[in-house]
């Protein structure tokens, strides 16, 4: 069974949240989210549990893809030295460095040089 990414988490716990907040009861909503997102009894009633222990419903991130570059063997073991060193994932070390670049004062623009 695959696992689920954390946008489809928060998604299926606010989806509780919003059921719970309407007064339907917990077996309802459990055999709702089972219906609409095809998981097991025991993992729709996770989902109530969770929803009922926010205060507010869940930030929706943004679903992540598999996005393949080629890059240098040097550079990749730096970037894989980077994380360990940090306790952070390759992916994270990755995003981060291109969003900060992408932010300089060109906006992701290309520029002359780029």
């Amino acid at each position: 069974m695959k696992r689920s990414q954390k946008s489809e988490l928060a998604e299926r716990i606010n989806q509780a949240f919003t059921l719970l907040r309407k007064g339907v009861p917990d077996s309802q909503i459990v055999d709702q989210l089972m219906k609409k997102f095809g998981v097991s009894k025991i993992q729709a009633y996770r989902y109530v549990q969770q929803a009922k222990s926010n205060k507010e419903p869940m930030v929706v991130p943004e679903a992540t893809i598999v996005f393949t570059v080629k890059l240098p063997p040097s550079l990749i073991n730096r970037v894989r030295s980077f994380a360990s060193f940090k306790g952070i994932s390759i992916s994270k070390v990755v995003r981060v460095a291109l969003e900060d670049f992408l932010a300089q004062k060109d906006h992701g623009q290309r520029t002359e040089a780029g």
